[in-house]
Order: structure tokens, then C-alpha cells, then sequence
């Protein structure tokens, strides 16, 4: 780190994540800075410090404290070429203005001294998420995307919305161009300011799909789990419908529900079920091998306005291994994919959907699943953004950042 421009040719982005770099699985942010970093860009990640402080007692709270230690003993790496990591050492400190004031200038503080030390001065900044609101906003840019990969103050764990709410419009305001996730985050904005764009998810079609081919034998994990296998990858926190799914589980013996993710949450129930199976954390490089061998893929959330605003990203990887896939109600799937998934708002209706979509199953309809996302390249959906961002800045600013080229 000698100060010099981190980036020769064209200019860096600097990600303000809504995501640790370190403990979570790849999300949109992650593979959108590696395709901009893939044209040329040179990164710097900004490590996500929250929207909320985690609750003493709850399950899972030490494993985020030790997460976010092991996170901040890092605090500045450079994990490729051109690309750093930068993970804040603070507290998201939210609904005390004077607490608020000192945690953004010491936030503030951290980004300018990496700043210094990768010789930034005025980069494109692509925030994803409100808390940065104040540091964005004090540091030179180029110019600014702002990120809607869900809709931020309607998260339940949120306990300072209000705080959140005045960031969001901030950050709204200020960006040059707006990206949403779903339709319905895009229908609630695209008229109250211009450069409001619909971004859809992508998918990271090679990793998936090609493990049809690649994985050719079941991991020891599944030895004595039977078929038909039920599957999900993700977290198990308190936003899954575990009520639904033990309706289910626990009417369909014959049916295997297999769960691979970090419990963060009371699964005793599910757990005591002869036929669930919680494999754990698997690592992102690892979940084609594992999704490969189930026969049918699902999301079961509970339904309320953060789910029904969300996209998650798991649809298209699910989609891209073929595999049939029973979702709860979620908009942005109704209006995308509903040819190609199936939907149920309980417990029967969700067991019913399973049992369909297994009978139906055939090689013609995997084919069509994995036609349907096959062109959603990461790849293509960063230029389509950057081809879109560059018409909402001014000609010069645009070729100065080479924009959609």
C-alpha cells in the first residue's frame, strides 16, 4: 500500500456493502464488484456495519460478535489484484444523534485513511445500504449509484427505522441513478425522482449448471438421507416460515428435507423431525455440489412487507440446476417466474405444491428452468447498470469513467 492510484486505466469503485466480504455467501454486491473488477476496475469493498445492534441471548449473537472480531482484525486487505477490503471498526449505532454524529466520523475517519493509503480521490461509489448514508455523502465521488437490493426500513430486526428512513432518502436523493432489485421496490420509487432503473438479479450460471456434469458423485452427507430430497440453502434465522414447513415435514415421511446453512434461530421442532437433516455452513464453492443432488428446491418465508418486496437471489441458482422450485408468495417471482415456479401461502397448500412439482418433474422441464436464466450473466447485468448510469451523468463524466465501455 504506497499511495499511488490503485487503478491506472479506469477509475476505482468503491462498495459500500450491505454485506462482511469475510462471513457471508456471495449476495448481488459481491458478484457486481467482481464483474466491474473483471472490466478493469479496481475494488474497494467496504465491509457492512449493519442496520441494527444483535440482541444479547439470541441464538447465534456470539458467532456475530466472533465474526465481526475476526472481521475487524483484518480491517484493511487486499484480497486480488486491484482489490481491498476494508472492514470498519464500528457499531451500527443508530437512534442517538450524538452517538450517530461520532460513530459516522470515526466510520468517516477509517474510509479516508484507505482512501489515502490506495490513492482514491474521486471514485464511482456504488452504495447498497443506508447506514453508510453520512460518510458516502461527506467524500468526493465521481459520481454515486445507490442500490435497492431490498427494501431497507422494512427489515424486522431494524429498531432505529426512523434513523434508517433518513439515510435511505438521503442516499436516494443524492444518487445519480437509483437501481431496484424487484419491480415492486422499482414501482414504489420510479416516479419520485428521475434514473430510477428496475436491476433485476443475475445468476452465476456457470457455477451452478455446470455442476450437472462436474459433480458426478453425492457427498458422504447424504449417504443415509433417502429420496426424494427437499432442498434449501441459506440462512435459518426467524424469517423462515418454520411453521410451514414442519406442516409438511412432519404429514410427509417419505419426503427428506435437507437444510444447508448457519441456524441462527429456535429449529428445535424441525430438528426433533425424523425426516429433516441440517447439514450446516457449506461455503459458496460448495453448494452445486451439494443442490446437485437434490430432487426438488424451496424458500419458505414468512410473509410480510420485507418479504414481499425481496428477490432472493437463490431463485436463479435453484432455476439454473434444473431443479423444480415451490416458493412462498413473493411479487417479484410472480411476475417473472411464475412458469417456471411454483408458489404456496401455507403449510397444505405448501405440501401439496411439493408433491406436484416432484410428479411432474421431467428432463423437457429442467431443460426449460435452465433455459430460463441461462442469459443472466453477472456480466451482462453490470453492463446493462453501467450503460444505464452512464446516460444519467453528464457525456464528459461518462467517458472520464468509461462507463458501458
Amino acid at each position: 500500500m504506497t499511495g499511488r492510484p490503485i487503478c491506472p486505466d479506469k477509475p476505482p469503485v468503491v462498495c459500500f456493502a450491505g454485506d462482511d466480504y469475510w462471513a457471508s455467501n456471495p449476495h448481488s454486491r459481491y458478484h457486481f464488484m467482481h464483474a466491474l473488477h473483471r472490466r478493469g476496475h479496481c475494488i474497494l469493498w467496504v465491509n457492512t456495519i449493519g442496520m441494527n445492534m444483535p440482541k444479547l441471548g439470541k441464538k447465534g449473537f456470539w458467532r456475530r460478535v466472533t465474526g465481526r472480531l475476526r472481521s475487524w482484525s483484518r480491517w484493511l486487505r487486499q484480497v486480488d489484484d486491484g482489490f481491498h477490503v476494508l472492514a470498519p471498526i464500528a457499531l451500527p449505532l443508530f437512534g442517538n444523534k450524538i452517538l450517530e454524529t461520532l460513530n459516522g466520523s470515526w466510520i468517516t475517519f477509517q474510509v479516508r485513511v484507505a482512501y489515502r493509503l490506495l490513492g482514491i480521490s474521486e471514485p464511482l461509489v456504488f452504495a447498497s445500504i443506508p447506514s453508510f448514508a453520512d460518510t458516502v455523502l461527506s467524500l468526493p465521488n465521481s459520481s454515486l449509484i445507490y442500490y435497492y437490493s431490498d427494501k431497507y426500513d422494512s427489515h424486522r430486526h431494524v429498531t432505529a427505522r426512523e434513523a434508517i428512513r433518513r439515510r435511505d432518502k438521503l442516499l436516494f436523493e443524492a444518487a445519480d441513478s437509483v437501481f431496484c432489485v424487484s419491480r415492486e421496490i422499482h414501482e414504489s420509487l420510479r416516479n419520485r425522482r428521475p434514473h430510477v432503473e428496475y436491476l433485476p438479479h443475475a445468476v452465476d450460471f456457470d457455477h451452478f449448471n455446470g455442476a450437472l456434469k462436474r459433480v458426478t458423485v453425492e457427498p458422504d452427507e447424504f449417504a443415509t438421507i433417502r429420496r426424494p430430497r427437499v432442498g434449501y440453502f441459506g440462512s435459518l434465522g426467524d424469517g423462515v416460515d418454520r411453521e410451514m414447513i414442519h406442516h409438511a415435514a412432519s404429514r410427509a415421511p417419505d419426503l427428506q428435507f435437507v437444510f444447508i446453512g448457519k441456524v441462527l434461530a429456535d429449529y428445535s421442532e424441525l430438528e426433533s423431525l425424523p425426516n429433516t437433516h441440517f447439514l450446516g455452513y457449506r461455503n459458496y464453492e460448495d453448494l452445486p455440489r451439494y443442490a446437485r443432488w437434490f430432487d426438488l428446491a424451496f424458500m419458505a418465508f414468512r410473509q410480510n412487507e420485507w418479504t414481499y418486496n425481496c428477490s432472493p437471489l437463490k431463485t436463479k441458482e435453484y432455476l439454473s440446476m434444473g431443479l423444480p422450485v415451490v416458493s412462498c408468495p413473493i411479487r417479484e417471482i410472480e411476475l417473472t417466474l411464475a412458469d417456471v415456479v411454483a408458489t404456496a401461502k401455507d403449510g397444505p397448500g405448501f405440501l401439496s405444491a411439493i408433491r406436484h412439482q416432484l410428479a411432474e418433474d421431467g428432463p423437457e422441464l429442467r431443460r426449460t428452468r435452465i433455459e430460463k436464466v441461462r442469459d443472466d450473466s453477472w456480466d451482462a447485468r453490470t453492463e446493462q447498470m453501467l450503460r444505464h448510469h452512464s446516460g444519467a451523468i453528464p457525456p464528459e463524466k461518462a467517458a472520464k469513467l468509461g462507463l458501458g465501455g
